[in-house]
């Protein structure tokens, strides 16, 4: 296993464990932080999606930083197996809920975790078709906030169902797309 560390919060410093090779590419710890400088308090306290987990290493910073819980999802099975030890090796596996499943199948099934969740954190492998699907399924019961990274060539529409593109941030060859709620603006 290769590893990664958390950069802030009760964890900060800690290891992360992810499987070797191409498959799984953690989010760069430049990016989570410009993340969650960004997000700042509005993490605390919340329920997270981390949807093409990976090792799960912004759902594990959401949850140094105080979110509630997190569900992560994700197909691979070594990297399934990943998360699950760091949230035994941390102590907070009944704060997670790991899902082993392709995303667009789950997400089809979990309208009402989608709905429930305060944000969502969407990094689906760079030039991934799927994204637009996923995106398009996220917006029909979106969370909160959602916040989806990709490759900066990657056009994210104003408007996706009933989330609205709000900010983006470019690192390098990375740009973070923040999509807010407009049902939840409204009530």
């Amino acid at each position: 296993m290769a590893q990664t560390r958390i950069t802030a919060g009760e964890w900060r410093g800690r290891v992360i464990d992810t499987p070797r090779g191409m498959s799984t590419r953690p989010t760069r710890s430049l990016i989570r932080q410009s993340l969650f400088d960004i997000l700042g308090a509005a993490v605390a306290g919340a329920a997270v999606l981390d949807v093409y987990a990976g090792a799960g290493t912004v759902g594990f910073e959401a949850l140094s930083r105080g979110a509630q819980e997190v569900v992560f999802v994700e197909h691979g099975r070594q990297a399934v197996t990943a998360i699950r030890g760091t949230a035994a090796r941390l102590g907070c596996a009944d704060r997670c809920r790991v899902v082993h499943s392709d995303v667009l199948r789950w997400l089809r099934r979990s309208s009402d975790v989608l709905a429930g969740a305060q944000l969502c954190f969407i990094d689906a492998p760079y030039r991934d078709p799927e994204l637009d699907r996923v995106l398009s399924l996220v917006g029909a019961a979106p969370p909160a906030l959602v916040v989806c990274e990709h490759h900066h060539q990657r056009h994210i529409p104003e408007r996706i169902g009933n989330l609205q593109l709000v900010r983006e941030v470019r690192h390098g060859l990375t740009t973070l797309s923040f999509l807010q709620s407009i049902q939840k603006e409204t009530k």
